[in-house]
């Protein structure tokens, strides 16, 4: 994961970039051969241009009279210091670039602050249906099955005649398939990071933190297929009322889940036995805007159990830290630190 956010943290840091210097003279032929050769090398790379883009357009004025910037600019402490006094003038990197390039650190962090707010701009691009964070709704799909999607949950559709296959981006979602009418037998599969559940029955829940994913049966069974890093597979059947987690490096063990513990989130509640913080902590943060982030894996770890009501979930957070005796310090209205 971190190398994943650190990949998406470079991809942020040239797409504003590209954002100002697009927005001032035109570009060269070679420039413009550089950003084409960018552009590519990844779809994700469009869009996180069309982002920044954004982003810079909705800095009103400032775009288009950056002048006022150019005069005010601060010339970089080692280059200052260099200079004795009476020694002639040396040159220095061109004002214009020195506030380029702080205009593309504050775009960057304009992106970042975004994505914090808004969610994972490449999950909300793919999704067919989605919800915001602290919403929940049912989606009918169009063979009948319905979805109950929970709050900030991202769902792709990719229904063919030979096979019914959604694919859950993040979140949690609880299927209930329909039959197929006469002689159609085309199965209804969920794609959840490695793995792919095939329902064997109606009724199962899907939930995904990233790579991993957890499948609680609620009636009847599911297979699960695992692809493994090399294209190995293994296959596991699970029972109505059991649950199996999974990420790149295979099944965990499999465990019994009350139906009324799995989807209480269906209810408003969550209900914790002993769970990690951080593991607490990412099913909190879809249920507010902002983020929360831990310290420290040492306090990600720590035991986290109780039932919470989520319609507050400001006042969870509250009771978490004190029963844990911890402290929080926030940055309204994009990030709350836990240490």
């Amino acid at each position: 994961m971190n190398d994943r956010n650190s990949r998406k943290d470079e991809v942020d840091s040239a797409a504003a970039a590209w954002a100002v210097r697009l927005a001032g003279s035109p570009l060269s032929e070679a420039e413009r051969n550089e950003l084409d050769r960018w552009l590519d090398e990844s779809a994700l790379h469009a869009a996180a241009l069309d982002e920044a883009r954004a982003a810079w357009a909705k800095m009103g004025d400032l775009r288009f009279a950056p002048g006022a910037l150019l005069d005010d600019a601060v010339v970089p402490l080692k280059l200052a210091a260099k200079r004795r006094p009476g020694a002639p003038k040396r040159s220095r990197l061109p004002t214009a670039w020195i506030a380029a390039a702080s205009l593309a650190a504050c775009l960057a962090l304009l992106v970042g602050a975004a994505r914090l707010w808004f969610g994972d701009p490449y999950i909300l691009l793919a999704a067919d249906h989605r919800t915001a964070p602290g919403v929940q709704r049912a989606v009918t799909l169009s063979d009948g099955s319905s979805v109950d999607l929970g709050a900030e949950t991202a769902l792709a559709v990719r229904f063919t005649e030979d096979q019914r296959q959604v694919e859950l981006l993040a979140g949690s979602a609880y299927f209930t398939v329909a039959p197929q009418p006469g002689d159609r037998s085309a199965p209804f599969v969920v794609i959840a990071g490695q793995g792919a559940a095939r329902a064997l029955g109606t009724q199962f829940m899907v939930e995904r933190q990233g790579e991993t994913a957890e499948i609680t049966v609620i009636e009847h069974s599911v297979e699960i297929t695992l692809t493994s890093p090399g294209d190995a597979t293994s296959q596991l059947l699970l029972a109505s009322g059991h649950s199996v987690r999974y990420d790149e490096n295979g099944f965990r063990e499999i465990e019994p889940r009350p139906r009324d513990h799995a989807a209480a989130w269906r209810r408003g509640r969550l209900i914790f036995d002993r769970r990690p913080l951080g593991e607490v902590v990412a099913e909190l943060n879809r249920y507010r805007r902002g983020r929360i982030v831990i310290a420290d894996s040492e306090l990600a770890s720590r035991r986290v159990s109780g039932v919470f009501d989520m319609t507050d979930p400001d006042s969870v957070l509250t009771i978490i830290v004190r029963d844990l005796q911890i402290d929080a310090a926030s940055l309204p209205p994009f990030l709350t630190l836990l240490y």
